[in-house]
């Protein structure tokens, strides 16, 4: 499917056992605890992230305007509501739909929760140690990075691998809630502005996200409606592999328009 997205340079790869994939989405204190040594550092220093730009358009923060794309995830645990960037991720967005006209989504499941702070979805699998299969999606598309897209509580961003150090997105969703129940001190304020600018790192402060996606990954909806269902999803109970303890499905997801 999508075979125009493929890199011809990048073998397929299983994002569960990939290096970043282990990098950035491992369970981990030890992770945890850098995190927090970045920050003291960005505190004592007062150093800002390359490529954060003064003014920023956070359009995701903005309701949807009549006729804009939506996508629509009805799951056992209630339904969530999102809207589509096609102007931000015109690649991603139109491999996305291509996979959700298909029915590519319907029936697939969030198969890890992180700390409440992110969920994987969308994967044919509830294990997330399981291999992909010949059922599995492994097209890979480099990442479509915006300067107005950033990862907020509620954005949803793909990530599939990394080749090069560079990202590639695919047909596995994170679903990102928020850092501060993981780590209160990652979330001050004062650090986030003096690592994400005053601004950026405000919004951060407020909304709550997980800035260290910033930069790096295909953000391409951000939840508009249903974000308790997000919040639940994000917190469920989980096995020591992360996998929650019981399933949960994405019944059903397709794309439509906003109605206003």
């Amino acid at each position: 499917m999508a075979d125009e997205y493929r890199n011809p340079n990048m073998r397929s790869v299983d994002p569960f056992k990939n290096r970043a994939f282990k990098k950035y989405f491992g369970i981990s204190m030890v992770a945890v605890f850098v995190v927090l040594i970045f920050f003291l550092f960005i505190w004592l220093a007062g150093g800002r992230q390359r490529g954060i730009p003064d003014e920023i358009d956070f359009i995701q923060l903005e309701e949807p305007k009549a006729g804009d794309p939506i996508v629509v995830f009805e799951t056992n645990l209630g339904t969530m509501k999102a809207m589509l960037f096609p102007n931000e991720t015109p690649e991603y967005y139109h491999y996305f739909k291509n996979l959700v006209d298909s029915g590519y989504y319907d029936g697939t499941y969030v198969c890890a929760v992180v700390e409440d702070a992110y969920a994987l979805g969308g994967t044919k699998f509830s294990d997330p140690n399981r291999e992909y299969g010949e059922e599995s999606d492994t097209t890979q598309i480099k990442a479509e990075v915006s300067d107005n897209i950033w990862p907020l509580k509620g954005s949803i961003c793909s990530f599939i691998g990394e080749s090069w150090g560079k990202t590639y997105a695919g047909s596995s969703m994170i679903f990102i809630n928020d850092l501060t129940a993981v780590n209160e001190a990652y979330m001050d304020e004062e650090a986030l502005k003096r690592a994400y600018g005053e601004e950026l790192g405000g919004v951060f402060a407020e909304k709550g996200g997980i800035p260290n996606f910033s930069g790096k990954y295909t953000i391409f909806a951000q939840i508009y409606e249903g974000l308790d269902v997000m919040e639940a999803i994000c917190g469920a109970e989980t096995l020591e592999t992360s996998q929650p303890a019981s399933d949960i499905i994405l019944e059903k997801v397709y794309i439509s328009s906003y109605e206003g």
